[in-house]
């Protein structure tokens, strides 16, 4: 299990960041418009995360690295995931469109 994740932001997008723990290594995370907007004017920062294995093997290597700024919103997306019927691109959009507190 990967607890969070803090580097260098090599780039941002509204749903994902490119994040370099290390020198020559980046990673591809995904997040929500909440952690997007949080991380808008960064140049580093520490992302909690939350690492999927895709059943269906879609994905190169059948994995998604999901990245919160703040801990509440990663536990309320671990709880959405949780309901059947609401995967992880469901809970992130739902997580896009109101804040952890709503």
């Amino acid at each position: 299990m990967i607890a969070y994740l803090r580097g260098k932001i090599v780039s941002k997008n509204p749903t994902f960041v490119y994040i370099e723990p290390t020198p020559g290594i980046a990673l591809e995370v995904l997040i929500s418009l909440t952690t997007h907007n949080a991380i808008a004017s960064l140049e580093e920062c520490l992302l909690y995360t939350y690492l999927h294995v895709k059943k269906d093997g879609q994905a190169i290597g059948g994995f998604e690295l999901y990245g919160f700024y703040d801990l509440v919103e990663k536990q309320i997306f671990e709880q959405l995931i949780s309901v059947s019927g609401i995967g992880t691109n469901t809970a992130r959009v739902m997580l896009s469109s109101m804040s952890p507190s709503e």
